[in-house]
């Protein structure tokens, strides 16, 4: 074998390698550097682009990132998907101190997931006067039942149902029906349980808008991205 064909093999081994190895290597590093961002320890990366040596430089043609339990600044989602489509990285950052600093990026998707267990824990522990609350949420009607403090001194059986809308830059629980004790009345609690907040989408780590919400057994299917409506 000729020295220059030595060469040309050697290329070739190096380029098969870094089409093999890179996606793999830089995804688990990109992983890492976007739990912070996201706020979820578990999460699992895929990185597009060909040829492979060109992520060196930070570019990638789609970013595909699923995490779970992801911290928001309201609510736990119980799963979040985002694909970033043309983004730039900060590779320096990265690579030295292992964060993601987005320095571009194109079409924004995110699909966010939340559970009707996750909605009921909230309840309880964000909103003033109710206690044991209990979510159920189908395809027409999320229905939340609970015991409320009524003045301090007595708890009465509520009962809400709404559905989770979008208003600008926030999600949120809205209250069609107001039950107390099965009988239909006034919302004793005022706004405080007409609207309650959600997620406030100024607080994701990516710019986006409420594309839809789809309400199904068990909980909310939030979809989000950049795009003009």
């Amino acid at each position: 074998m000729t020295k220059g064909l030595r060469l040309v093999v050697a290329v070739l081994i190096l380029v098969v390698a870094a089409e093999l190895l890179l996606p793999t290597i830089l995804s688990d590093i990109v992983a890492k550097g976007m739990m912070g961002l996201v706020g979820s320890e578990q999460v699992a990366v895929t990185l597009t682009k060909r040829p492979a040596l060109y992520m060196l430089g930070g570019k990638f043609d789609e970013i595909a990132l699923s995490a779970q339990q992801v911290k928001g600044d309201k609510i736990q989602f119980a799963q979040m998907d985002i694909t970033l489509k043309n983004a730039q990285l900060d590779m320096g950052a990265l690579l030295t101190r292992k964060v993601v600093a987005l320095q571009s990026v194109g079409d924004v998707d995110i699909k966010a997931i939340v559970t009707q267990e996750e909605l009921a824990k909230y309840l309880n522990q964000s909103v003033k006067g109710v206690k044991n609350a209990v979510v159920d949420i189908t395809s027409d009607k999320i229905k939340a039942t609970s015991t409320f403090a009524l003045g301090g001194f007595a708890n009465v059986a509520v009962s809400m149902e709404g559905k989770v809308v979008g208003d600008g830059q926030k999600i949120k629980f809205v209250t069609e029906r107001f039950l107390i004790n099965n009988r239909m009345t006034g919302n004793i609690g005022g706004t405080l349980l007409t609207e309650i907040p959600l997620v406030d989408l100024n607080k994701l780590p990516f710019h986006v808008n409420v594309r839809d919400i789809v309400m199904e057994s068990g909980k909310v299917n939030l979809y989000l991205d950049n795009r003009p409506h």
